[in-house]
């Protein structure tokens, strides 16, 4: 077995610095992917002709291959390694790119999908249990809200690009660059992974993890975090009818805090109670939800927003390191486990974010839906706190 106390201080130092460098950038790319797909897909002429449901097939697909892909990826982190897990994310993700370029037909579009979807679930998987491994306690919050901070840096960048790409030099274009990204991610990936850490022969996986007092909790948190944002992204545009350059800053904004605060948090998970930073994190989501919902003037909104990101910060980065050690708590050890069930609550964040309030803001309109929104996650909030766990301190 292999956990983080077995390497020496020195190792550790090259190992995790290689590791952070390693899983920051294939976090940023593919979400970077995520990014400039977003506003392309639907415009390409083979999606159009489709029609609404299959474009709603066609980004679902993502979601799908990345839970299967997660799943796969932690059996096999656990027992090989997390090297050959990111070289398939790497494959993935250039495959997907390319396709893309084509531009259909639409079954091809969906091959791409759904390869771009196995790719991001083997690197999620891989990149965050790789910082786990080789990370000691003290400085794994940090390290894990650095990579974090990569992931909404990706998604940041890739909409405002794609659209800049797309109006000077074609619909291709964005998928072309994102190639030559992977390509440049996966060299980095084949040179500074040395070896592949692992945590056991005899694999355990997510359920374990869940079996572990206080998983629950984590997985609540996370699912807060990802539904918080992903919540707001389908219904804000249409509530205040301003025009793209205005959403583009709004979410721009909170994507800026969110940056800055993944690190900063995550230095403070070594010495802070975690339920001292989830408590913060979920009165911030709530407070930022009611601003948004209530607010009459851009000024309000754009605080409300700033405050999103900063809500976020306060619980992803505790959630991802608690993650990691309820893996090593775990019967046998599962670094690969832990990150299947963080990928899997994250996903199910983003899935059920836009249902509650896309149909809440059409059963009770923009104000009301916010407002339930801070109630629901409220609740989920008070329900994580006194259960969740301490972090072990050091490693």
């Amino acid at each position: 077995m292999m956990s983080s106390r077995t390497s020496p201080p020195s190792s550790r130092r090259g190992s995790s610095t290689r590791a952070l460098l390693v899983a920051s950038m294939a976090l940023f790319t593919d979400n970077l992917v995520v990014g400039l797909a977003v506003p392309v897909l639907p415009l390409l002429p083979s999606v159009v002709d489709a029609g609404p449901a299959w474009t709603g097939v066609l980004f679902s697909s993502y979601a799908a291959a990345v839970v299967v892909a997660a799943l796969v990826a932690g059996r096999y982190v656990d027992r090989h390694g997390p090297k050959t897990p990111l070289l398939i994310g790497m494959v993935g993700l250039a495959a997907a790119t390319l396709l893309f370029a084509t531009g259909g037909p639409f079954w091809l579009l969906l091959v791409a999908r759904t390869a771009q979807g196995i790719a991001g679930g083997m690197s999620w998987v891989a990149a965050l249990s790789l910082i786990a491994a080789t990370t000691s306690f003290e400085k794994r919050g940090q390290q894990m809200g650095i990579a974090i901070s990569m992931i909404t840096l990706g998604v940041l960048v890739g909409p405002p690009l794609a659209g800049v790409m797309v109006e000077h030099f074609g619909t291709a274009s964005p998928f072309l660059f994102a190639a030559a990204v992977a390509l440049v991610d996966g060299l980095l990936r084949i040179l500074l992974i040395k070896d592949s850490p692992r945590v056991a022969d005899d694999t355990s996986g997510p359920v374990a993890v869940l079996r572990v007092p206080g998983s629950t909790s984590i997985v609540l948190v996370v699912v807060i975090g990802a539904a918080v944002m992903a919540g707001v992204e389908p219904v804000l545009p249409g509530h205040l009818g301003a025009g793209s350059l205005t959403i583009g800053l709004l979410f721009g904004l909170a994507a800026l805090t969110g940056v800055v605060g993944n690190p900063v948090v995550g230095s403070l998970v070594a010495s802070v109670p975690s339920r001292l930073l989830v408590g913060v994190g979920v009165a911030a989501a709530v407070a930022a939800l009611l601003a948004i919902g209530w607010a009459e003037d851009m000024w309000l909104t754009a605080t409300g927003m700033a405050l999103l990101g900063f809500s976020a910060a306060f619980l992803h980065a505790p959630a991802t390191t608690l993650i990691s050690e309820q893996g090593f708590r775990a019967q046998p050890p599962t670094l690969g486990g832990s990150f299947s069930l963080y990928t899997l609550a994250y996903a199910a964040g983003l899935a059920g974010g836009p249902l509650l309030t896309g149909f809440a803001v059409d059963r009770a309109g923009f104000t009301t839906a916010m407002v339930i929104a801070a109630v629901t996650l409220a609740a989920l909030g008070a329900l994580s706190l006194p259960r969740l766990p301490a972090a072990d301190g050091p490693r």
